[in-house]
């Protein structure tokens, strides 16, 4: 029997193969070793703190339903005469992942209710003053006779009118309805509990809507209130609310297996601006789904 002999180029003794071949494994087993210490620094990695650990979120991940409710003065005559109170009911759902963003749809309903009986007392007693004088406001001083004065001015101000007439302002086309989109975050907290200290609890935060589209999906941010003196109609537009406000929900357990969240703020001059007096916002919503 003849054995072949095989050449290979440059220095290739049989020597030399195998020192080729045993510092080859040695770099392979070294390889392998440094992946081994990789994985395992990985999984014994403290979970990052900012980010859920160990699915803590995961149990409110699911749909849940709410409602809500808001009202604010935004007029209201030093005078008493007359005050303006916005007022908004809404419904809403939403989605929240096994990370804790939330992502939901809902409707709302504004109105705008108006309290004149300081104007309607004393727009009495100014027909009561035109019937005794001929000029608005003459015999009667202080305060109460310069405003009987202005009244009676713009009673006499449209030709034919010889009374008072006036409708303060409401919206337009009465209640009125938007849709919305929203989006927001599950995430760790605190709150006060009742003995004045901090206790850790999971929130919930709804972004305020920007955006409201009217049935039909036609994009409005916009109501139109109306008000009328002596037959000359005035409008005015003012924007959408959200029903949604800076503030956190509070999670708390609720029936069988499922979460409840819960908002409520009170106080005025809300957004720093001071024609906008005492306010009050509520919602709360239910898991009524987990994923």
């Amino acid at each position: 029997m003849r054995c072949l002999k095989i050449a290979f180029p440059g220095d290739c003794s049989y020597n030399f193969i195998m020192k080729k071949m045993n510092s080859g494994r040695a770099c392979w087993l070294i390889l392998v070793l440094s992946v081994l210490c990789l994985a395992a620094s990985a999984h014994s990695r403290p979970a990052d703190e900012s980010g859920p650990a160990n699915g803590e979120l995961a149990r409110f991940a699911g749909t849940w339903t709410g409602h809500g409710a808001g009202e604010e003065v935004r007029f209201r005559d030093k005078n008493g005469l007359l005050v303006l109170t916005v007022k908004h009911k809404t419904e809403f759902v939403f989605e929240v992942d096994p990370q804790g963003k939330v992502q939901g749809e809902g409707s709302i309903e504004y109105n705008l209710e108006r309290n004149t009986s300081g104007l309607d007392d004393l727009v009495a007693g100014v027909h009561a003053l035109m019937g005794l004088a001929q000029v608005p406001g003459t015999g009667v001083s202080g305060a109460f006779g310069e405003a009987a004065k202005k009244v009676g001015e713009e009673a006499t101000s449209v030709k034919g009118v010889t009374r008072i007439q006036y409708d303060a302002p409401h919206l337009k086309n009465g209640p009125e309805i938007r849709h919305f989109k929203f989006t927001g975050t599950v995430h760790k907290g605190s709150v006060k509990n009742a003995e004045g200290r901090e206790a850790g609890t999971f929130l919930i935060t709804l972004d305020e809507v920007l955006n409201f589209t009217r049935m039909g999906g036609e994009a409005n941010n916009t109501l139109v209130a109306e008000y009328e003196v002596n037959k000359v109609k005035t409008e005015a537009t003012f924007p959408c609310w959200s029903p949604f406000i800076a503030g956190d929900g509070v999670i708390r357990k609720g029936p069988g297996s499922i979460h409840v969240v819960e908002f409520q703020q009170q106080g005025s001059h809300r957004q720093g601006k001071r024609v906008w007096e005492e306010y009050g916002y509520v919602w709360l919503a239910r898991q009524v789904a987990g994923q």
